[in-house]
């Protein structure tokens, strides 16, 4: 694909952002975080570094106008509508674009709905050959608590005690490091290929340690450093996890790299990330998408290493544009759009 056929299928698309809307009373629809103006914004400009037209509006009114067929032609739904307490309501947007035939940025209902699902998707993970933490019983004192379907690390914990009625899934925690891998889909490659791996290290080198609800907040008793070595062995099964998942566009799978109490990683900028010491986690299809989150980080440390690289290159030389918001929105749309040709 040359650069030309490249630039006609991502500029000029009419694209719809939207978002969850703070004051939405709907019973259903009760979240515990959303995405606010300064990521609409980002997005925003995206839509029109691409030269497109946005179209920006609130789930509700989306719904309404989709079922009262008054939409405006849309070709892609960039779908902002996260942190629902509840997982069904994550589905309502790209459920709509489906009905409608428009795809939706970064994925479907089927994707959500089974990737958020930490019990499911740790049984698709474990298919794939990765290695998964062990289930407890709920009388065992050593384990980690995972709420079934919420993000954001909210309400994970260490415990010694758990209620079996708790909907949630309980494991085996793995002494180690937390680390985070982003992937995305590479029109070059054609492949949904990695971004730096992001590794977490406690301030006091403590492999108990792990990157919760309350790290996550107040940014502070730790910090973050990059794997650029990744076994291809976990690469390709990291991949057979996302088509598995019918993720086609972008994801982040967290994991866990497993070391003894007294073993310590002392050279990262070495260190080669391997399946047989690393434990999945869970896999997020709709990633918090931020300049200094985790894909933020990520994308800043991307060099001539990795496979993305030149397709950054053509946007920066093309359009004059280095965003990570654009790089998501460009290879999202080049994803589906040679999805349709060779369908």
């Amino acid at each position: 694909m040359n650069n030309q056929n490249i630039l006609e299928k991502i500029l000029g698309k009419t694209i719809a952002i939207v978002y969850a809307f703070e004051g939405e009373k709907a019973p259903g629809f009760k979240h515990y975080h959303i995405w606010k103006s300064d990521v609409i914004s980002e997005w925003l400009k995206a839509v029109q570094n691409l030269k497109g037209r946005p179209f920006i509006l609130d789930v509700r009114t989306f719904v309404e106008k989709a079922m009262s067929n008054t939409l405006p032609h849309i070709d892609y739904v960039i779908n902002l509508n996260c942190g629902s307490c509840e997982l069904s309501p994550m589905g309502l947007v790209p459920s709509i674009c489906g009905f409608l035939g428009i795809s939706c940025i970064p994925c479907d209902t089927t994707s959500i709905i089974v990737g958020e699902n930490k019990l499911i998707s740790n049984f698709i993970a474990e298919a794939n050959g990765l290695n998964v933490p062990p289930n407890l019983s709920y009388d065992d004192k050593k384990g980690i608590y995972r709420p079934l379907n919420f993000g954001s690390s909210y309400g994970v914990k260490k415990v010694t005690y758990i209620d079996s009625s708790k909907n949630g899934i309980y494991q085996k925690f793995i002494n180690g490091y937390d680390i985070t891998t982003p992937f995305i889909y590479n029109p070059v490659t054609q492949n949904m290929d990695p971004l730096p791996t992001i590794i977490y290290l406690s301030h006091n080198d403590d492999k108990e340690w792990f990157f919760d609800e309350k790290a996550k907040i107040n940014k502070s008793g730790y910090e973050r450093a990059i794997i650029a070595k990744l076994q291809q062995e976990l690469v390709i099964k990291f991949q057979k996890l996302i088509e598995s998942l019918s993720i086609k566009t972008f994801c982040r799978i967290d994991a866990r790299i497993q070391c003894k109490t007294n073993e310590k990683i002392e050279n990262i900028k070495d260190y080669e990330l391997r399946e047989n010491n690393t434990y999945f986690i869970e896999i997020n299809p709709m990633p918090t998408i931020k300049e200094g989150n985790s894909f933020g980080f990520s994308y800043n440390a991307i060099s001539k290493e990795y496979p993305i690289y030149p397709f950054i290159e053509l946007l920066k030389n093309e359009l004059d544009v280095d965003s990570m918001y654009c790089l998501l929105l460009a290879s999202s749309i080049l994803s589906y759009s040679n999805s349709k040709a060779t369908s």
